[in-house]
């Protein structure tokens, strides 16, 4: 699951492709398999930008998404993701330390219902606001957003009649709503 490379279209493709791929992974894996699935994602290369500039390239290339099927959601604990995110960030410590940046990265996790994907990104520490469109709840506990994702219904997939026809109302509802968001900082 790890990308190379920068150009958006090729990680467009990459990742749709990946999300495609560890959906149906997930779906016929246990909860060990799954974990260890997610290891590339560990060690993956971490693009760090030399100054404000470089923001939109590292949201670009540092965000990483990860679905499960509703059977894998009843076997998985929260500490399992919390030890996975632990993994993560003394990776991505290890990165930062060897480079050239001095500020450290802001790691920020969220879990995004439209797709029913717990997601993460890192970026620079700039003292910039999070880079989403809509209102952000912070908070410095990761348990509530995995607690949020494994207990969502639908990680298979949106019944039909679940789906209402009025798209337009179900976007404006969903703006409307505050997403929480769990950030934590990474230090040198």
């Amino acid at each position: 699951m790890a990308r190379r490379g920068t150009k958006k279209q090729e990680k467009s493709s990459v990742e749709k492709l990946t999300r495609f791929s560890m959906f149906l992974v997930a779906v016929i894996m246990n909860k060990n398999e799954f974990f260890q699935s997610l290891g590339e994602i560990v060690v993956a290369p971490l693009f760090i930008g030399n100054s404000m500039q470089d923001l939109n390239e590292e949201t670009a290339n540092n965000t990483w998404s990860m679905s499960i099927s509703k059977e894998l959601a009843t076997e998985i604990v929260v500490e399992d993701f919390i030890g996975f995110f632990q993994r993560v960030m003394t990776n991505r410590r290890e990165q930062i330390n060897g480079s050239n940046n001095r500020d450290g990265m802001l790691i920020y996790i969220w879990f995004e219902w439209q797709s029913a994907q717990l997601k993460f990104n890192l970026i620079s520490d700039y003292d910039t606001a999070l880079p989403f469109g809509c209102e952000i709840e912070i908070t410095h506990k990761l348990e509530p957003i995995i607690e949020e994702f494994l207990r969502f219904p639908y990680h298979d997939g949106f019944p039909f009649e679940e789906v209402r026809d009025d798209d337009e109302q179900m976007e404006e509802d969903a703006k409307e709503e505050t997403l929480k968001v769990c950030l934590f900082k990474i230090n040198r």
